[in-house]
């Protein structure tokens, strides 16, 4: 079986809290994000690649990882590789990790029903409510799969919940409104507010030429989060994560 894919890397100590982790990254994306730094992925670039051989790569560094993180793009696009691909890495004794805009809740159900998923960070990416997600994903969106895909992680124990501060895109309130939200879903799991990067891979050029989301905004904003009560709140940004 062949997944289409845009990178690998082999040991990352930032994609699983806690946790170093071989990263893949397919490739398309059902959302059009216009701040996404990767609009390579989005727009489907990349390149086949025989799940076996990487495999192998994984099976190589096994003794140097805890987590296979699949990231994207949006990987439950490509859900029969995805699927195998878990299902080889479980067979190595290693745990398994997927990053999702959370779009296909029946993926999610079905990967936690077979018992090969370990940890998910689902993308929450504006307040749940559609318009607020229409803006944000580019697309139009019913906001109700996100929150199917919310409930079906009830079943995991290791739960990320992320968020990109975009400038211009999220205020304060609308974070605030995220995480109040994610507390009727869930009473414990993360919650990592991250840093927008201005790249010239950005989805909308002029996102390209913005500025990085301040060091001091993230902690401003984590700092809230959790004065409204979620215990655990991190933020993510180009010097790494850090607990707040």
């Amino acid at each position: 079986m062949k997944v289409k894919i845009g990178a690998i890397k082999e040991v990352s100590l930032i994609d699983v809290l806690f946790h170093p982790s071989f990263v893949i990254w397919f490739s398309g994306c059902n959302f059009r994000c216009p701040w996404c730094h990767n609009g390579p992925l989005v727009f489907g670039n990349g390149e086949f690649v025989n799940v076996d051989k990487i495999i192998e790569r994984i099976n190589n560094v096994k003794n140097f990882i805890d987590f296979v993180h699949i990231t994207g793009g949006e990987p439950t696009l490509q859900r029969d590789a995805l699927t195998h691909l878990f299902k080889e890495v479980k067979n190595l004794g290693l745990k398994t990790s997927l990053n999702t805009n959370g779009s296909n809740p029946e993926v999610i159900e079905k990967l936690i029903r077979k018992r090969i998923l370990d940890h998910i960070a689902i993308d929450v990416k504006a307040p749940l409510n559609n318009d607020s997600y229409s803006k944000v994903t580019g697309v139009k969106f019913e906001v109700k799969k996100i929150e199917n895909s919310l409930r079906a992680c009830e079943a995991l124990d290791f739960i990320e919940i992320r968020t990109t501060l975009v400038p211009g895109m999220l205020s304060k309130e609308d974070v605030i409104n995220i995480a109040s939200s994610l507390k009727d879903f869930f009473n414990d799991f993360y919650y990592v507010i991250q840093q927008f990067n201005p790249a010239e891979t950005v989805v909308e050029k002029k996102f390209s030429h913005m500025e990085a989301t301040s060091y001091d905004d993230l902690i401003e904003f984590a700092k809230t989060v959790k004065n409204i009560g979620i215990k655990n709140v991190f933020i993510r940004s180009k010097f790494g994560v850090k607990s707040v």
